[in-house]
């Protein structure tokens, strides 16, 4: 089974890179964390890495010195992807127009060493400004690599994505009762555009809900997948894991 999306630099438990695992990618959402990142990457064999500036933090993307030492880290062989970059008004953290230049430049790096873009989306409560915003901006820069990283079930997003040829990934709020748009999505989408990720520590799938989230639960959500879309654990497990494997080249054992 692949976690295709976690954040083991915020696991202190070290066994959180399960080894039943085949693979675990692990996403840096600071320069610092995405040092960690690679670290861990190195550290554990079923371990790969993403680095990129969450837009959460996309000030920090402005800095020359930042973005050189991102670009550099891609280049390690076992960095499978750029980001999670995109557009979050949850928080009001981050203007939009920062986290538009800071995307722009991961996707353009993502584009330049071939390799795909994590994007992440996060809307107000009962808002799409974020959503609509990361459609629009996806339409334009027309990287055809790239996961859908906790999708969100906002139709625009997806109709941009799916034209572009991404991936779409599943976490723990698939398994919430109250994500029927999420699960009319995951029972239509077609096979190959499948993936699940925990987003671990955060979003735990029921029936963890309410604790710590850790790569191994992606069981839970695959099997929730599977249930919506009338087939079996195997099989979502198979198809993920192609999936996972083939977008990110990651080498690992049949």
């Amino acid at each position: 089974m692949i976690d295709s999306h976690c954040h083991l630099d915020y696991c202190d438990d070290p066994l959180a890179a399960d080894p039943s695992l085949t693979a675990l990618i692990s996403v840096g959402t600071t320069l610092a964390r995405c040092r960690a990142t690679v670290a861990l990457a190195e550290r554990f064999a079923n371990v790969w890495a993403v680095v990129g500036i969450h837009p959460n933090e996309a000030v920090e993307a402005q800095q020359a010195e930042v973005r050189a030492e991102i670009a550099a880290l891609a280049r390690h062989p076992k960095v499978v992807g750029i980001g999670e970059s995109g557009f979050d008004d949850y928080w009001d953290r981050v203007d939009q127009a920062t986290q538009r230049q800071s995307l722009r430049w991961q996707a353009e790096l993502a584009a330049l060493l071939d390799k795909p873009l994590i994007l992440h989306v996060r809307d107000k409560q009962g808002g799409e400004q974020s959503s609509t915003a990361a459609a629009a901006m996806l339409r334009e820069l027309g990287w055809h690599k790239g996961v859908l990283h906790c999708f969100n079930g906002h139709p625009k997003l997806l109709e941009a994505g799916l034209a572009l040829g991404w991936s779409v990934s599943f976490a723990g709020n698939l398994t919430y009762p109250g994500a029927r748009a999420l699960h009319a999505v995951a029972k239509a989408l077609p096979a190959d555009r499948l993936l699940v990720e925990t987003d671990s520590p955060f979003m735990t799938p029921v029936p963890k809900r309410g604790q710590r989230n850790v790569p191994a639960n992606v069981r839970y959500t695959a099997a929730f997948l599977a249930a919506l879309r009338g087939e079996t654990s195997a099989q979502i497990e198979a198809v993920t894991d192609r999936n996972a494997t083939q977008l990110f080249g990651l080498a690992v054992a049949n």
